[in-house]
């Protein structure tokens, strides 16, 4: 609320011009909120340690509050996109980088040591089969696609696209795309109709492969 906003945002502002500026401030603060990364079952948002409350700040109803506890931890991660990744999950970085045009990762400007970041043996183990969306090992889901032939995977696709189509006609969702500089843009009508006047997508309702009125 907005007792949260008075009283927090002046400490995360200093916080982050603190750890931006002065290392050794960086790093006694690096050790207290983002200690090295064992944790790999949970979600970045989830917990009372310091990093899962600032974590869940990220998606804070209030501009303001999301935008600064993202800074805060961008500046603690030496504004690394991986780093911030690892801590926070891609899903809770997303409104960052694409405001940083950092979506296809990188690094941001700034002046930082060139350490590299300490992984612990739980961290190294998992990391393969982490979710980068999450930030988490998630349990093995079911290929939904599995025994489907080529003809009703390429009918499910054709299906997807079209309803893209009609719910951006409609002003309902605006399609984003990834511009050569890194940040989010609109599709423009024109992107649009590059997409669903490609042949596999020309029909307005696709045919479905299933039925057996098809010959």
């Amino acid at each position: 609320g907005h007792k949260l906003k008075e009283t927090l945002l002046p400490a995360l502002n200093l916080l982050t011009e603190s750890s931006r500026i002065h290392r050794k401030t960086r790093k006694f603060l690096r050790s207290k909120v983002l200690p090295p990364l064992r944790d790999v079952k949970n979600r970045p948002e989830v917990g009372n340690a310091l990093r899962n409350k600032l974590v869940r700040l990220m998606t804070h109803i209030d501009t303001d509050v999301k935008d600064c506890a993202a800074e805060f931890l961008f500046v603690l991660c030496k504004e690394s996109v991986s780093r911030f990744i690892k801590y926070t999950g891609y899903g809770n970085a997303a409104g960052l980088l694409a405001a940083r045009g950092l979506l296809r990762g990188g690094r941001d400007s700034g002046i930082y040591s060139e350490d590299e970041d300490s992984e612990t043996e739980e961290y190294r183990e998992a990391k393969p089969h982490i979710n980068l969306i999450t930030g988490v090992v998630e349990d093995e889901q079911p290929n939904t696609m599995e025994g489907m032939t080529e003809e009703q995977k390429e009918y499910e696709a054709m299906k997807l696209v079209n309803m893209f189509d009609r719910l951006s006609r409609t002003n309902l969702i605006q399609p984003m795309q990834l511009d050569s500089d890194g940040k989010m843009r609109e599709m423009t009508t024109e992107d649009l109709n590059k997409m669903v006047t490609n042949p596999l997508f020309q029909s307005e309702e696709p045919a479905d492969p299933n039925s057996e009125d098809e010959t």
